[in-house]
């Protein structure tokens, strides 16, 4: 092959590799909208807390926690309203987001197992705790170590579509924001109070046995689930514009 023909086929390796990109972008450019709603509700949430982001001397959790975390809320059944209708309102929106995308750009992604994953945990948590309010475990007030039935909570249903939505648009930040949401649940709800270090991870940071306490409030970790998701957000919209240009 002489040096023209080797040229011809690097050039046409190139636009090809550009167009595979440029499809790439065009097919998964719609998720920032996801993204930003999923942030936009956990941030809405911040309202359902009756000290979101001040400090108090006490603190009265209604279990399970249907304003999300183990705090003290404004009133149970406003959260469990709040999450009960929000979170499908949000999935029907994605849906719609994803339709219209489909007839405007003639691009499908498979927003289906998103809105069944997220829905489905949701129902799952209604079948197991239905009641909106009670007293905490002893178990949980006393530290006698993770109350595992603090995980009947409305964010890891959010937690669950965001990773599955991460999958389908091929997006390791996605995925990543799922994973952040999941673990910042998990420990927040399986301690009591809010923010409170196990003894182990105290001893590995040079503490006592008897463990630390993080002074934030739920207003400051809903806004640490939510900012991977802005992030996403911001970088994905700019690569579909990016992607329109082109």
């Amino acid at each position: 092959m002489d040096r023209g023909a080797a040229g011809e086929a690097a050039e046409t390796l190139a636009a090809l590799e550009q167009l595979r990109k440029r499809t790439h972008r065009r097919a998964h450019g719609g998720a920032w909208l996801p993204a930003l709603g999923v942030a936009v509700l956990l941030l809405a949430s911040v309202a359902l807390y009756r000290y979101p982001l001040s400090q108090t001397n006490s603190i009265d959790a209604d279990y399970p926690f249907w304003a999300g975390l183990p705090d003290e809320q404004v009133s149970p059944v406003a959260s469990y309203i709040f999450w009960f209708v929000g979170t499908p309102l949000l999935f029907a929106g994605m849906a719609l987001w994803y339709s219209w995308r489909a007839r405007r750009h003639g691009v499908r992604a498979a927003w289906q197992p998103v809105v069944a994953t997220g829905v489905g945990v949701l129902l799952l948590l209604a079948v197991l705790a239905a009641v909106p309010t009670g007293p905490l475990p002893d178990m949980l007030i006393n530290r006698e170590g993770p109350h595992w039935g603090g995980l009947l909570t409305p964010l890891l249903p959010l937690a669950a579509a965001v990773v599955v939505l991460g999958r389908v648009e091929r997006s390791r930040g996605l995925v990543t924001a799922g994973v952040w949401i999941a673990l910042l649940t998990a420990w927040l709800c399986t301690t009591f109070p809010l923010g409170h270090l196990p003894g182990w991870f105290s001893r590995m940071t040079g503490g006592t046995d008897l463990g630390g306490h993080l002074s934030l409030r739920p207003g400051h970790y809903l806004v640490l689930m939510a900012l991977p998701l802005l992030v996403v957000a911001v970088v994905n919209l700019a690569a579909a514009r990016r992607a329109a240009r082109d």
